[in-house]
C-alpha cells in the first residue's frame, strides 16, 4: 500500500533515501506523525521497510484523508444550518461555520462596548476599515447588556412544556438580551421590538416563517439593538391601497442585525433602514421579490449590507437615498426590474466587490448629487447601461469590470460628474462609452474594448481627451479573423447630441416609506 501511495506522490516529493530524512514531511499539511501515541510511533519507526519517503507519503495521505473527511462533514453541517455564501464557497467550511457562530453569539458584547474587538464579518480584506466603521456606528447606541439571559421557546403547536404560543407573547415576557427561539412553523404576526432581544428560528433555514399583513412584519423604532436570524419574513396585504412600507423596518435610532433570513414583500420594500441614527446589519440573507426596493437605506441611515443574494425586486435591488451611507459588500444583485444599485439625493456609501447583473435598468445608477465609491465590482449582462451618472451625480467608479451590457458600458448624461478610472469596459452592445456634451468629471486610465459594430457615443469635443487618457482597443473583423488594433477606425466614433439615447432613467421617485 505504501509503494502504491508513493507512486501517487508529486515529483517534488520523491526524494532518494540518501537525501531524505524522517523529518522530510509536509509541514503545511496540518498533520504530524509526532502526534501519534508514543508506542504506535515507535512501532512505525522500527519497521525496516519504512523509509523517509514512505513516512512522507504516509503523513501526506493521512492528512489528505483527514481534511477530506472534515471538509465533507462540515460542508453538510454548514449547508443544513446556515445560508450559503452569495458569491463563492468558503475555503474552509469549518472555519466559516465557526466565524459565523462567533459573530452570532457575540453580538451582545459587540454592541455593548465600542472598545471591544469586533468579529470579522468580511469575506475578504479591508478588515480594519470595517471595524472602524462598525465601532463608529455602534458607539452611538447607549446600552449596556445584562451578562445573563434566558431563552423563551415559541411553539405554535404547544408541544414544548413551558413554551409560548405566539412570538409576541414571548417578546412581552422577555428581558433585555433574552433569546426568543422559534420552533419550526408558520407565524401570522407583526412584531414590534421595543427592547434588545434576539429572535432566532430553529432548524434548517426555511423552517420558520413569519407573515405580517398591512404593515411591517418586523419593526424596531426606538434606540435599541436587536437581532433577527434564520427565519423567513414575508409581508402581505389584506387591503388594497396599503402604504408602501417594508417587511423589515428599522428607524428611530434602532440597530438591527438581520442574519441568514429570507425576506420578501408583496406590498412594499423588503428591508428599510431609515433615520439619522438608525443602522442595519444585513448579513447572509436572500432578499427577493419585493414589490419595491430590496434594501432601502435613507434619511442619513447607515449600515452594512454584506454577502446577500438580492434578486427579482420590483425596483432597485439596493437604493441609497437622502444621505444614506452604508457599506455594500460582496452581494449578488440580479434580475431586478430597475437598477441594481441606485444612489440618489445625496446618498453616499461604499459599493465594493459585488456581482451586479441581469437588471432591467443600469447596473449602478448615480443621480441627484449621489456620491458613492463604486469599486471592484462586476457589472454585467444588464438590459441597460452598466454604470449611469447624470443629474449632478458624483462619486468615483474605480477598478470595476463592466461588460456585456445591452447599452453603454458607462453612460454619463447631462450634469454627471463622476471620476471614472481604472475600469475595464468591454463587450457592450451599445458601445463602451456614451457621454453628453454637458457631462463633467474625469475619465482616465480605463481599458476600453470597442467593438466597431457598436459606436462609441462621444461628442467630437471630448473624443480627443478620451483617447489621450485611456487605453482604447478597437476590435476589427477581417476575413473571419478577429484582432486588436490601437488606432481608431472612422466607424468607431461619431458626433452625438446630448439627447442621444444610450441609457434609460431609473425610477427614483416614490421610494419614500
Amino acid at each position: 500500500m505504501l509503494s502504491s501511495g508513493l507512486r501517487a506522490l508529486p515529483a517534488g516529493c520523491r526524494t532518494s533515501r540518501a537525501e531524505a530524512t524522517p523529518m522530510d514531511v509536509c509541514p503545511s499539511s496540518g498533520f504530524s506523525l509526532l502526534a501519534l501515541p508514543t508506542d504506535l510511533l515507535t512501532t512505525v519507526l522500527q519497521q525496516a521497510s519504512i523509509g523517509a519517503r514512505e513516512l512522507c507519503c504516509l503523513e501526506a495521505c493521512a492528512s489528505a484523508l483527514k481534511n477530506a473527511i472534515d471538509e465533507s462533514i462540515w460542508r453538510t453541517v454548514f449547508l443544513h444550518q446556515r445560508r450559503p455564501n452569495a458569491l463563492r464557497e468558503p475555503e474552509n467550511w469549518k472555519q466559516e461555520f465557526a466565524r459565523r457562530d462567533s459573530w452570532s453569539s457575540g453580538w451582545r458584547q459587540l454592541i455593548a462596548s465600542a472598545n471591544m474587538p469586533i468579529p470579522n464579518t468580511r469575506l475578504g480584506g479591508h478588515t480594519q476599515k470595517l471595524r472602524r466603521f462598525a465601532l463608529k456606528i455602534m458607539s452611538s447606541v447607549p446600552i449596556s447588556p445584562s451578562p445573563k439571559y434566558m431563552t423563551h421557546i415559541v411553539d405554535p403547536r404547544g408541544l414544548q412544556p413551558g413554551s409560548h404560543l405566539t412570538i409576541n407573547d414571548a417578546l412581552s415576557r422577555a428581558k433585555p438580551y433574552d433569546v426568543v427561539m422559534l420552533e419550526p412553523g408558520t407565524y401570522h404576526e407583526r412584531l414590534r421590538i421595543e427592547r434588545p432581544v434576539e429572535v432566532v428560528g430553529r432548524g434548517p433555514h426555511g423552517s420558520c416563517t413569519i407573515i405580517g399583513t398591512d404593515g411591517p412584519t418586523i419593526e424596531a423604532s426606538s434606540r435599541i439593538a436587536c437581532r433577527i436570524a434564520r427565519v423567513c419574513i414575508e409581508q402581505k396585504a389584506q387591503n388594497d391601497g396599503s402604504a408602501m412600507s417594508g417587511a423589515v423596518l428599522v428607524k428611530g435610532g434602532a440597530l438591527m442585525i438581520v442574519e441568514e433570513c429570507s425576506v420578501s414583500s408583496d406590498t412594499g420594500h423588503c428591508i428599510v433602514v431609515q433615520g439619522a441614527e438608525s443602522c442595519g446589519y444585513i448579513l447572509h440573507n436572500h432578499v427577493h421579490h419585493g414589490k419595491g426596493v430590496g434594501v432601502l437605506v435613507c434619511d442619513n441611515a447607515k449600515g452594512v449590507i454584506e454577502d446577500n443574494v438580492i434578486a427579482c425586486n420590483g425596483r432597485a435591488g439596493i437604493a441609497i437615498l437622502s444621505g444614506g451611507d452604508p457599506l455594500v459588500m460582496a452581494n449578488k444583485i440580479h434580475d431586478g426590474m430597475d437598477s441594481g444599485v441606485l444612489v440618489s439625493e445625496r446618498g453616499r456609501g461604499r459599493i465594493e466587490e459585488n456581482d451586479i447583473f441581469g437588471n432591467r435598468r443600469a447596473g449602478v445608477a448615480i443621480l441627484k448629487e449621489g456620491a458613492p465609491l463604486v469599486k471592484r465590482n462586476k457589472i454585467h449582462d444588464g438590459r441597460d447601461s452598466g454604470v449611469l451618472v447624470c443629474e449632478n451625480g458624483k462619486g468615483s467608479v474605480v477598478d470595476n469590470d463592466i461588460f456585456a451590457n445591452q447599452m453603454a458600458g458607462v453612460a454619463i448624461g447631462r450634469g454627471g460628474a463622476s471620476r471614472i478610472t481604472g475600469n475595464i469596459i468591454r463587450d457592450g452592445n451599445g458601445g463602451s462609452l456614451c457621454l453628453s456634451a454637458h457631462s463633467r468629471g474625469l475619465i482616465s486610465a480605463n481599458v476600453i474594448h470597442q467593438d466597431p459594430r457598436a459606436a462609441m457615443q462621444v461628442p467630437d469635443g471630448l473624443m480627443s481627451e478620451v483617447k489621450e487618457h485611456n487605453l482604447i482597443r478597437y476590435a476589427t473583423v477581417d476575413d473571419g479573423a478577429t484582432y486588436n488594433e490601437t488606432s481608431p477606425r472612422a466607424s468607431c466614433s461619431r458626433s452625438v447630441t446630448p439627447q442621444a439615447r444610450c441609457f434609460s432613467m431609473p425610477r427614483s421617485n416614490a421610494l419614500l416609506v
